[in-house]
């Protein structure tokens, strides 16, 4: 068995910690948690993730918490090697991200980003459909959004727009992205950030791309659009991970993207954990020209 500790106690981390529970080879052994105290009982609980480190326990780290501890987290381990899954958005800034890298890149370290999409069964399979039709690509058309969050502090593309932009580097990695525009709907209230935002661009120059995120959407949406030029349609549902073609399925997930991270970070190599921090990186470097964290 595999000793995971996990780095946060939120919402999202309950599902992490059963996602844990759930898997053969793991075996959740701590958990840093400062607040608390339902776990108290099960596992070994930590005040600091410095505690958590010296302890020596871990053969890997989940981090689930705010993106400034990130960094933080890849600092006390570095010299220790211990492998590392962390949330997005990886980082609170693009140049923090760039420590991390560096931080990577000299110590060798595995840190695989939690990009659900990538992680997702539907990937390979999503990633080929568009490899094998590329030249015949029109138009891309994302929607992603929900009612909420609403944080007055975070402009919401850091909550929905990054699995978005990320994605797309992944699938066009080696092709170029330009003319990008945006264009904002905001609703009116001075407590809370209710935005959607409308994002124009192009991938070499002729694949016309349209991004519509924010968190006032009737109801939670992850949806990818392919019009190619005979308007046929390819669409990936990054809830439900279902691939269709003309509203005919022809793959869906039988994992849950977790699970499947949880799977392939058993065998976690450097080139990947490499890959995927630099596609979080350039996806921080795009929406930071547009809003800080």
């Amino acid at each position: 068995m595999i000793n995971i500790s996990l780095v946060g106690c939120g919402n999202w981390a309950l599902k992490i910690i059963d996602e844990i529970n759930d898997s053969k080879n793991y075996n959740l052994i701590s958990i840093v948690c400062r607040k608390n105290k339902t776990f108290k009982n099960k596992y070994n609980i930590f005040q600091s993730i410095e505690k958590l480190v010296e302890s020596n326990i871990s053969d890997c780290i989940y981090v689930a918490a705010l993106p400034k501890i990130n960094l933080e987290v890849i600092k006390l381990i570095k010299n220790k090697n211990i492998p590392l899954i962390i949330e997005k958005p990886v980082s609170d800034s693009f140049k923090n991200i760039k420590e991390i890298k560096k931080i990577l890149e000299y110590n060798k370290l595995i840190i695989y980003p939690n990009l659900t999409n990538y992680f997702s069964e539907t990937f390979n399979e999503y990633k080929k459909l568009i490899d094998d039709n590329f030249k015949e690509i029109k138009k891309i058309i994302i929607y992603e959004g929900s009612f909420g969050p609403f944080r007055k502090e975070i402009h919401p593309i850091w909550d929905w727009g990054f699995h978005s932009i990320s994605l797309l580097y992944l699938l066009f990695w080696e092709k170029d992205f330009s003319v990008i525009t945006k264009k904002e709907i905001k609703s009116r209230n001075k407590l809370q950030k209710r935005i959607v935002t409308k994002f124009m661009f192009q991938i070499d120059s002729k694949i016309k791309v349209k991004i519509v995120t924010g968190n006032i959407f009737k109801k939670k949406l992850r949806k990818m659009k392919i019009i190619l030029n005979n308007n046929d349609c390819i669409t990936n549902n990054m809830i439900s991970h279902e691939i269709s073609y003309n509203n005919k399925i022809l793959y869906k997930n039988k994992k849950t993207p977790i699970s499947s991270l949880l799977e392939r970070f058993e065998n976690s190599n450097f080139e990947i954990s490499k890959k995927l921090i630099e596609v979080s990186s350039k996806t921080t470097e795009f929406l930071e020209k547009f809003y800080k964290y």
